[in-house]
């Protein structure tokens, strides 16, 4: 089975698909992770579209992290995607954590606040808001409704 997890930058979706690994086994793309499949990312492409779509209803797990919007053209038709959201201010403060000092550059803030709705455009199967939310009864959900829509003609 494909789970599509998308979102922008720190809205959680590291930490869901975390969350879904210690339930399931399932292998972990993340990003451009794809280019690792083949010599060439032409041939990289290639193989990656062939095993999300063998993967879309297989009973093997397959968890896309998508880090940016222009991959979601890789990903096959019909596949449950997983919108991950938060508030601006939960996805500074989470960025802020990353850095070695704790604290978010002006430029980085900005960065932030120009890409926010960048994924609005992606249809998407689920809406999951994470800000303060038990990630392990989110990544239960996910499970139920991805089977739920196994089950659906």
């Amino acid at each position: 089975m494909l789970i599509v997890i998308a979102g922008e930058r720190c809205t959680g979706k590291s930490a869901l698909a975390r969350a879904i690994l210690d339930k399931i086994h399932a292998e972990l793309f993340t990003g451009r992770d794809y280019v690792r499949l083949a010599p060439t990312e032409p041939e990289a492409v290639d193989k990656f579209q062939l095993l999300l779509a063998q993967k879309q209803h297989s009973e093997d797990y397959v968890i896309f992290l998508l880090t940016e919007p222009d991959l979601y053209a890789l990903v096959p038709p019909g596949s449950f995607v997983v919108m991950c959201r938060s508030r601006l201010e939960t996805s500074k403060a989470r960025f802020a954590r990353q850095m070695p000092d704790g604290e978010l550059s002006p430029s980085i803030a900005a960065m932030l606040e120009r890409q926010r709705g960048c994924f609005d455009h992606i249809p998407h199967s689920l809406t999951l808001d994470t800000d303060g939310a038990d990630l392990s009864l989110l990544a239960v959900e996910v499970l139920e409704q991805v089977e739920l829509s196994r089950r659906l003609p």
